[in-house]
């Protein structure tokens, strides 16, 4: 180990855009959402999709937009807003959008999370997942991976603890392994993991497996990774 390693406890992860492909998963779920709130009209689907980030022109979600950090109740009210007078049922949208998106939605993994997570638990520590997701929603991404019971701590925005890019995530999963939050390393794709990291008084590591570039990672990450995967070598390294 070296000295950025040498007295951490545990890992916090990140999910979508860290652990799973958020496109990949995610791109075709969010536009078959949009399309059922729409009533399968393309032009209002499209104004919903706009209004969360999706960009047209390259065919993908948009940094730090809402679809990739807010949570289920603010996206809704950005959806809600976007459709006709009378079909605006916000209470009714967050609702079934807790539902649609708390099934099975074919997770692509970014790594061999069996992998990694077996390799860090080989080295000590514990393991965590934060996602501004709901804590259901972990369980539907990552269970049908079956790396669900390698994890200590899984916590979402509906567990208590407030959202990214607050510190409570990341104050919660130190307390939970009874470890101080400088022993606790917080990866993520984006900014809000970072500063959920950083405002807790946790390590950082960002990755450029999601839709962040490395400049606006790098002010609030000790190190940049290409992909999750080189976590175990970054932090065997002598």
């Amino acid at each position: 180990m070296n000295a950025f390693s040498a007295d951490i406890a545990g890992v916090l992860f990140d999910k979508d855009g860290t652990l799973i492909d958020y496109e990949a998963t995610w791109g075709a779920a969010n536009w078959r959402a949009a399309y059922f709130f729409a009533d399968g009209r393309q032009d209002v689907a499209d104004a919903m999709m706009e209004a969360g980030g999706w960009d047209h022109a390259t065919g993908r979600t948009l940094p730090g937009t809402p679809l990739v950090v807010d949570t289920i109740e603010e996206i809704a009210e950005i959806w809600t807003a976007v459709l006709p007078p009378h079909k605006r049922d916000l209470a009714g949208m967050k609702s079934l959008l807790h539902v649609m998106m708390s099934t099975d939605v074919g997770a692509e993994p970014l790594a061999d999370l069996h992998v990694l997570f077996d390799g860090l638990r080989g080295m000590g520590m514990r393991l965590g997942v934060a996602t501004n997701d709901t804590e259901a929603g972990v369980h539907a991404t990552l269970g049908p991976l079956d790396v669900v019971s390698k994890l200590d701590f899984i916590v979402g925005y509906d567990s208590g603890h407030g959202a990214k890019p607050g510190p409570g995530m990341v104050l919660a999963f130190a307390d939970h392994i009874q470890a101080a939050p400088e022993r606790v390393i917080m990866v993520g794709d984006n900014v809000h993991d970072l500063e959920a990291g950083r405002s807790a008084g946790a390590k950082t590591v960002g990755v450029l497996t999601g839709n962040m570039p490395r400049e606006e990672l790098e002010p609030l990450a000790d190190y940049i990774l290409d992909n999750v995967d080189g976590l175990i070598a970054l932090l065997a390294r002598p």
